[in-house]
């Protein structure tokens, strides 16, 4: 889901669609932050609020792009998420 939304933001043209695959996004890197480290999830406004519990300084590096509006940063900053999680599920697979 999550190598699925990512591929989603890079590829949409759509401001519109950009910003709820963001969204999206967001919600589900968290909480594969605070599971991989586990911690219980959160949903709503307990879900930024868990990531600061967890760590100040990540919650920050994957949220500043997001609210600046920088979507290309923050799909990078989910990338190196997804990478001390493990990497991408479709790494390595072929269709």
């Amino acid at each position: 889901m999550i190598t699925d939304l990512l591929d989603d933001l890079r590829d949409a043209t759509d401001a519109l669609e950009r910003q709820i695959v963001a969204g999206l996004l967001f919600e589900r890197i968290a909480e594969l932050m605070l599971l991989d480290a586990g911690r219980w999830t959160a949903t709503g406004k307990w879900l930024p609020r868990r990531l600061r519990d967890l760590s100040d300084s990540r919650a920050e590096r994957l949220s500043a792009p997001l609210l600046a509006g920088d979507l290309t940063a923050f799909a990078d900053r989910v990338e190196d998420e997804l990478r001390r999680a493990g990497g991408r599920v479709q790494a390595g697979f072929v269709r």
